[in-house]
């Protein structure tokens, strides 16, 4: 009977600090540290991979998964996290006191995380598409891939069914071959690519094909439709390019290649591999694109 009057006399509690202390997001300035903390909970930061895939075959080897993140449920786990310590109903109080504080301001940091992590002369290169205010749901995808061990610096880019791009929130690799990656706002389409610091020559096909491209001006670069070549190698193993030059000059009917023009046609553009979401009437979820090599 105690513990049910304390806990009947909360709301009255609560009205009373109201009258005392104020709007608490006005006249109260919260502790960075929490607040990045709640911010970096409301993004899933430290909750443990079990939570969001129960099980291993939910998130199979090569596979990727989209989510929506629930409100109520990143709520409920600031709630379970803030009231560690809380014992007696002053503290319970004081908690649902300053419960609705801390949401908003997690809510209104959500950019801050990953704009901390990215050099200040990068920024430039990241600015907003959405506020803080804008109250988009959020949505991300999980991806379990070698290509995460092989690619450290994989790019991801989405949209909504507007065509408006998404902010990244957060993008972080969880293990070897897991990455994790949440977006302001709801996925619509989504495209997944290599990282494109380095220049490559070659191709990207096991057969050593390549596409040939015009290099007529004004159409230089373009691939040229049913025509393709193949990297042959010498006895040493290595890439006979006498022979692939020949072939080539075939391939666009001329007599002269320069050594630009042969470097065009074995330039490698990094690969990507585009998704999108399924219109209504079709069953949920995403599917890929008619290509996922783009050159």
């Amino acid at each position: 009977m105690k513990r049910w009057e304390s806990n009947f006399r909360l709301p009255q509690m609560v009205q009373v600090m109201k009258q005392e202390f104020g709007n608490t997001e006005e006249n109260s300035q919260y502790p960075p540290e929490i607040i990045e903390w709640i911010t970096q909970l409301k993004l899933l930061k430290e909750v443990p991979l079990y939570w969001l895939a129960g099980d291993e075959k939910q998130l199979p080897p090569e596979s990727i998964r989209f989510f929506y993140v629930d409100e109520n449920w990143t709520e409920q786990l600031v709630n379970g996290a803030l009231s560690i310590g809380a014992q007696d109903s002053k503290s319970r109080c004081v908690n649902l006191f300053f419960a609705g504080a801390f949401h908003e301001e997690g809510r209104n940091h959500r950019y801050l995380p990953r704009e901390r992590r990215i050099h200040e002369k990068q920024r430039i290169f990241c600015k907003r598409t959405g506020t803080v205010s804008d109250r988009r749901r959020l949505t991300g995808f999980l991806l379990r891939s070698r290509l995460t061990r092989l690619w450290k610096g994989l790019e991801s880019t989405a949209e909504d069914a507007k065509g408006t791009d998404l902010d990244i929130l957060r993008m972080e690799q969880l293990s070897d071959e897991i990455l994790i990656c949440v977006f302001n706002g709801e996925i619509d389409k989504l495209i997944i690519r290599e990282p494109k610091e380095g220049l490559r020559f070659g191709t990207h096909e096991a057969s050593r094909t390549i596409r040939v491209r015009d290099t007529e001006k004004g159409n230089e670069g373009k691939p040229l439709p049913g025509k393709t070549t193949v990297i042959r190698t010498n006895t040493y193993g290595r890439a006979d390019i006498l022979s692939l030059a020949e072939e080539l000059k075939t391939s666009l009917h001329t007599d002269c290649m320069t050594s630009a023009e042969l470097a065009m046609e074995l330039i490698i553009a990094p690969g990507l591999a585009e998704f999108h979401k399924k219109q209504e009437g079709d069953n949920d979820g995403f599917e890929t694109a008619d290509h996922t090599i783009s050159d």
